[in-house]
């Protein structure tokens, strides 16, 4: 595990994914959710972004945005709580953001739910004490293959 990023370093991420996605936002956007989930190193990454006139459209974001998702992830996982799940990231134009992180419950964001595979590697990319370990994250790593 790396070291852990500071409350500032994680607003720093979060505002360079601001800035990129803005750079990279079509013409008449008013506002796009981002969501990133993973289990181990399975990863599930979309936007839903909506237009002036409220259409709305999938949108994928730029590779480097889940990227910076991926190392947020990574600074944010504590040695007895491991880390979040899934981020939900919210932009409205012109550049005010919200974001949640989902600690505990299994993230609904996968065509196909991870793996047992998964599951283990997520225990031990980010340990967690006993206590911090879901109930479908302990299930899911004792599966079979």
């Amino acid at each position: 595990m790396s070291e852990p990023l500071s409350s500032e370093q994680q607003d720093e991420v979060l505002a360079a994914i601001t800035e990129r996605l803005v750079f990279e936002l079509p013409a008449g956007w008013n506002y796009i959710q981002v969501v990133y989930a993973a289990v181990g190193e399975d990863v599930s990454f979309s936007g839903l972004l909506r237009m002036v006139n409220g259409a709305m459209y999938g949108w994928q974001p730029p590779d480097d945005v889940r990227e910076s998702f991926a190392a947020l992830r990574q600074g944010m996982a504590h040695p007895e709580r491991g880390t979040w799940f899934d981020a939900i990231y919210r932009l409205e134009y012109p550049d005010r953001y919200s974001i949640f992180y989902n600690r505990t419950t299994a993230p609904p964001n996968f065509v196909e739910f991870p793996s047992p595979e998964a599951h283990r590697r997520e225990l031990e990319l980010f340990p967690r004490s006993e206590e911090h370990i879901p109930d479908w994250l302990r299930e899911g790593a004792a599966r079979e293959s």
